[in-house]
């Protein structure tokens, strides 16, 4: 959890740099691609994890799992849209290309919003009192 935390951290940051000055593209564009490919394994890992945990998980409601779902979701999309791009130009195949272009980016940003929303709401369960923090640092509660 904390890992990935810190790799979305470094995409996020790369992306956002590259947005403001265009030159750094030129020297973050091949770390991010590695350290995107290293996500797409971890996130499908922690994807499988969690299906191997669902009756240890604790009790959420309706949209705390529907924010899980879309979290694991665009976690899986966004680094298969860039994916699809790379192949796209490998093949000089402008439809893949297009998905890429289309979906990677804007798929990204609603991720880092949804990221946002996860820390705001756990940030609020931890404020209730409740043993939220406890358990994302593995520690029984």
């Amino acid at each position: 959890h904390w890992g990935m935390a810190a790799c979305y951290l470094f995409m996020f940051s790369t992306a956002i740099a590259w947005n403001v000055n265009d030159e750094l593209m030129k020297t973050l564009v091949g770390p991010h691609k590695a350290v995107g490919i290293a996500l797409l394994g971890l996130a499908l890992l922690r994807f499988i994890w969690a299906l191997l945990q669902l009756r240890h998980r604790p009790y959420n409601n309706f949209i705390a799992k529907a924010g899980h779902f879309a979290l694991y979701g665009l976690m899986l999309a966004v680094p298969i849209a860039a994916m699809i791009r790379q192949a796209g130009r490998a093949q000089e195949n402008q439809a893949m290309i297009d998905i890429g272009n289309n979906w990677h980016g804007e798929l990204a940003w609603v991720l880092l919003v949804l990221v946002a929303g996860h820390l705001a709401m756990t940030a609020w369960h931890h404020h209730k009192g409740e043993p939220i923090l406890a358990r994302m640092l593995g520690k029984n509660a």
